[in-house]
C-alpha cells in the first residue's frame, strides 16, 4: 500500500511540472489562404485547408487578401471593412474603420493608407473621376476618415463599366477587370508611394505623401498585374512593350526582361526574390464562337493560359505549364514548393444557349438570369516550380494570397 501511495504522488509532480495541456497550434502548417465556399480558410504548403477562420462571403462579393510582412496576421480588404485573423486559425475579427478594397498598411504596420472610392471626384479629363488617397494613424484613431494626401488617378467612367455579368463577375471578386485589373498603390522607402495613374490603361504614377505632389513615374508600366516582393523593396510588373520591368524602390533603378509570350495577367515574386513567376494569355485553342442571330454583345473573351518562370539573374524564361482555356486568371501565389493559380471559367454555357436559341437572342446584359444562373465557376490549380505536376485542386476558390515566411 505504502508503495503505491508513493507511486500516485509521483504522478501528480510529472503532470505538475508538465503544467497544462496546450492545444497544438497550426501556425507552423500554414502556408496560404483563399476563399472558398464562401469562406476564408487557411491551407498547408499543398493547398490544403487546415482552418476555416473566416468570414463568410456573400455569393460573388469582393475582397483584398493579403499578409502582414511578418506573415502572422491575415488581412481581409471588403467593401463593407476590413477584417484580421492570424496564422493560428483565430476567429477572424472586423477591425474600426472602413478602407475599401483598395489599402495597404505602411511597413510599421501602424499607418494605412486607402483610395476612398465612397468620394469620387470629377477629373479634369471628361468622362473620367480621381479618388481622394488617405492616410489614417491607427495608433492615433483606429477610425474614422484618414487625413486627406490628395486626389489620385484619373480613371474612365461609362456605362460599359458598371455592367458585369457571367464570368466578368466571377472575375471581379478577386482580380478587378479582365486586362486590368484594379487600380493599385504601393508603398516605397521614404515619403514617396507609387499609384495607378490612368486605369484601366498603363501607366505609373508618384506621389510624395507630405506635400501631395504628384508626377508621372513609368508611363508605360501596367499596375494591374504588378506585385512587391516581400521586403516591398522591388516591384515587378509588365511594360506596355512586351517586357517585364523590375523598380528597385531603394536606389530608384530599373531592370527589363524580354518576354514576349503575348498579354501577361499576373505576376508574383518567388519567396527568395531570385525569380519571379506569371501568368499569359495565348489565342484559345477552342475559341467561343457567338452566332451572328447573337445581337447582344457577349463577353466571350478566353485564352489558353501559360504559366512561366522568369530567372532574374540569368534572365531565362521557362514555361512551366498550359492550362487551357479560361476567361482569365484572378489571383496568383507561389510558397516554396508550389505556384498556385486561380482561374475564372468561361462564358461556355452562355453562348450556346444564346446559339441554340435557349435564350433570347437579344437578351439585355442587365437581365437577373446573366448574374445569378450563368455565372461560371473558378478553380484552383497547383503547379510545382520544375512544371512536372499540374493539378486541379479544388473549385469556387479564389483571392489565394501566399503566407511570407523567413
Amino acid at each position: 500500500m505504502r508503495h503505491k501511495l508513493i507511486f500516485f504522488l509521483i504522478c501528480i509532480a510529472i503532470v505538475a511540472n508538465l503544467g497544462p495541456v496546450k492545444a497544438q497550434s497550426i501556425e507552423d502548417d500554414v502556408y496560404l489562404a483563399y476563399v472558398q465556399d464562401n469562406t476564408v480558410r487557411l491551407a498547408d504548403q499543398r493547398g490544403t485547408p487546415i482552418a476555416a477562420p473566416g468570414p463568410t462571403f456573400d455569393n460573388l462579393q469582393s475582397a483584398n487578401l493579403f499578409w502582414s510582412a511578418d506573415g502572422e496576421r491575415l488581412f481581409i480588404a471588403r467593401g463593407d471593412g476590413l477584417f484580421q485573423t492570424n496564422a493560428s486559425g483565430s476567429p477572424a475579427v472586423r477591425l474600426p474603420g472602413n478602407f475599401g478594397i483598395t489599402m495597404l498598411y505602411d511597413r510599421s504596420g501602424e499607418i494605412v493608407y486607402y483610395m476612398d472610392t465612397a468620394a469620387p471626384a470629377e477629373a479634369e479629363t471628361a468622362q473620367h473621376i480621381t479618388f481622394p488617397l488617405r492616410e489614417l494613424n491607427t495608433n492615433v484613431s483606429a477610425s474614422g476618415t484618414g487625413r486627406l494626401v490628395a486626389y489620385i488617378g484619373e480613371y474612365a467612367v461609362g456605362p460599359a463599366d458598371s455592367i458585369l455579368y457571367g464570368a466578368a463577375l466571377t472575375y471581379a471578386r478577386d482580380g478587378g477587370l479582365l486586362g486590368s485589373g484594379r487600380p493599385r498603390i504601393f508603398p516605397t522607402f521614404g515619403s514617396t508611394m507609387f499609384y495607378t495613374c490612368c486605369f484601366p490603361d498603363a501607366g505609373l504614377n508618384a506621389i510624395d505623401l507630405a506635400s501631395g505632389d504628384k508626377r508621372v513615374y513609368d508611363p508605360i508600366f501596367i499596375p494591374g498585374p504588378a506585385t512587391l516582393n516581400s521586403t516591398y523593396s522591388r516591384l515587378a510588373g509588365p511594360t506596355t512593350e512586351g517586357t517585364i520591368r523590375i523598380h528597385d524602390l531603394i536606389t530608384a533603378g530599373t531592370r527589363d526582361y524580354t518576354a514576349n509570350v503575348g498579354f501577361i495577367e499576373r505576376v508574383v515574386w518567388s519567396l527568395d526574390d531570385s525569380a519571379v513567376y506569371f501568368t499569359s494569355r495565348a489565342p484559345a485553342n477552342e475559341p467561343i464562337e457567338v452566332s451572328p442571330i447573337v445581337t447582344t454583345p457577349i463577353d466571350a473573351q478566353s485564352a489558353n493560359i501559360l504559366v512561366w518562370r522568369l530567372d532574374l539573374a540569368t534572365g531565362r524564361l521557362d514555361q512551366l505549364a498550359e492550362l487551357g482555356d479560361y476567361y482569365g486568371v484572378s489571383s496568383i501565389a507561389v510558397t516554396y514548393d508550389y505556384i498556385f493559380v486561380v482561374v475564372v471559367e468561361r462564358n461556355t454555357r452562355l453562348v450556346n444557349d444564346l446559339n441554340s436559341g435557349r435564350l433570347p437572342q437579344d437578351i439585355s446584359v442587365t437581365d437577373q438570369r446573366l448574374t445569378t444562373e450563368y455565372v461560371p465557376n473558378s478553380i484552383l490549380f497547383r503547379i510545382t516550380p520544375d512544371g512536372s505536376e499540374t493539378l486541379s485542386l479544388m473549385a469556387n476558390a479564389w483571392g489565394v494570397a501566399a503566407r511570407p515566411r523567413r
